[in-house]
């Protein structure tokens, strides 16, 4: 054994004493030096959209301003807020303002304001779908807030090691591991055209560290654009956008061989699409559904409102089934199988940690003055008036007990959460319209709403 290792160091020292006489360096192979290159290349391209903001990262999508970050950078996007920003290579210091949040996928869209005619370098969005394992990466962020007073980003490389992982709230996500570390949060990362394959937000921890293991995940691209125009734009002026779930459906969690529906209630969008115990979902919108998690990740990556068709093996025939994701979801991370708003009320919620909760929305601004409840009569809709608060802001619209609340400022009301999510961004002594029902007459009326205490 002592011979083996003499000889081997011999030969290492005679190796390194000949490359050394002949002075002369390994050259590269020229594969490697084109991806450096292209490595290079791609850093400057996407380099100036970066945004820091805060603790956190971001990143601009459009040349007005509009960027990308996570809602926990965020957090008080929902109420709206602003907050400072800096730009990569760019001295200046903008205001972000939100403009929507998803605090459920953990995606806000804010925007930079910028000065009349002004334009910002920015980054497309790539297809997220066309993602395969193995494909490089490159992400870019604000590690441990290294940037410091700066706005140099840390750039990290790696590549895509799973696609469509179901992590809860993170129901699609993206699988990568390039560094994602404290300060990351918000920052995107790439595809080797510069396009923007997704949004980086967590990583899996390593005996309680918050520190990378290698494990990172991406919010998908497909997913915020599927998301873009509700947070650019949600009815009666709340800023919040919610998943969904297809009301009345119960699948087997523990189904590994496409996702089996154990139970549907008859008066519900379930049973409106005609589901049936039994039934095997083996497709939704023609993306193979695995299992249960992969069911309910599709139905999560497009705002809640929106139509599915299922494919659904019953017996020996083959159907497709169309399913609306009506019922709103919780906001917060909490759990790994999303709860309707509804129940997670009841039963509290929210990713608890160190900082508090995240993602838990902000208390509603001002109020309406009644107590109320989901009405059951689907097909009218609407909250239950049950009952009127003295001083309340609807005393004298003519709006009695019992009544129907169906509409305010124009949106829909089915859910709680349909008021709430507007009170939480409307200001007290704000003018709304309300619209409701009042022995099957729809009436109108304006009033302004109180203090929320």
């Amino acid at each position: 054994m002592n011979k083996i290792i003499a000889a081997v160091a011999v030969s290492l020292m005679l190796g390194g004493a000949i490359s050394h006489a002949d002075n002369t360096a390994p050259k590269p192979n020229d594969t490697v030096a084109k991806r450096d290159a292209e490595v290079i290349a791609l850093t400057a391209q996407v380099y100036p959209a970066f945004v820091m903001l805060g603790g956190g990262s971001g990143v601009c999508i459009s040349e007005d301003g509009y960027f990308l970050t996570n809602h926990h950078v965020f957090n008080e996007a929902a109420a709206p807020a602003k907050m400072a920003a800096k730009m990569a290579g760019n001295s200046r210091k903008f205001t972000a303002d939100a403009v929507g949040a998803d605090p459920r996928g953990d995606i806000v869209l804010g925007k930079l304001r910028l000065e009349e005619g002004e334009k910002v370098p920015f980054v497309p969005l790539a297809d997220s779908d066309t993602l395969e394992i193995g494909d490089l990466c490159l992400s870019i962020g604000n590690p441990f807030l290294l940037n410091g007073n700066g706005s140099e980003p840390t750039v990290t490389f790696g590549t895509i090691t799973a696609v469509h992982r179901f992590q809860g709230g993170y129901a699609d996500t993206i699988e990568i591991d390039t560094a994602i570390n404290p300060g990351n949060s918000g920052g995107p990362s790439f595809n080797i055209n510069g396009e923007m394959i997704g949004i980086n937000g967590r990583n899996i921890a390593s005996h309680g560290k918050r520190y990378n293991t290698g494990a990172g995940f991406a919010i998908p691209a497909n997913q915020i654009k599927n998301f873009m125009s509700a947070l650019k734009a949600q009815s009666g002026g709340a800023y919040v956008v919610r998943h969904g779930l297809v009301g009345g459906l119960t699948l087997d969690m523990s189904s590994q061989n496409g996702a089996v529906v154990r139970g549907v209630d008859s008066d519900s969008d379930a049973g409106d699409a005609g589901f049936e115990p039994g039934d095997i979902i083996t497709a939704v919108d023609d993306k193979p559904a695995f299992n249960s998690y992969r069911c309910i990740g599709i139905t999560q990556t497009k705002p809640r409102g929106s139509s599915f068709k299922f494919t659904v093996k019953r017996g020996d025939k083959v159907l497709d089934l169309t399913a609306v994701n009506s019922v709103p979801t919780e906001s917060g991370q909490f759990g790994t199988v999303p709860r309707p708003d509804d129940e997670a009320r009841k039963g509290g919620g929210g990713m608890q940690s160190m900082f508090g909760d995240p993602f838990k929305l902000p208390p509603m601004k001002s109020s309406l003055g009644f107590k109320g409840e989901y009405n059951s009569d689907r097909k009218v809709g609407g909250y239950k008036i049950t009952g009127i608060k003295s001083g309340s802001p609807l005393t004298d619209s003519g709006i009695e007990e019992g009544d129907i609340l169906i509409k305010l400022n124009g949106r829909h009301i089915q859910y709680f959460v349909d008021l709430h999510d507007v009170l939480i961004a409307t200001e007290p002594g704000t003018e709304v319209t309300i619209t409701w029902l009042h022995n099957g007459e729809e009436q109108t009326a304006t009033v302004k709403t109180a203090k929320a205490k």
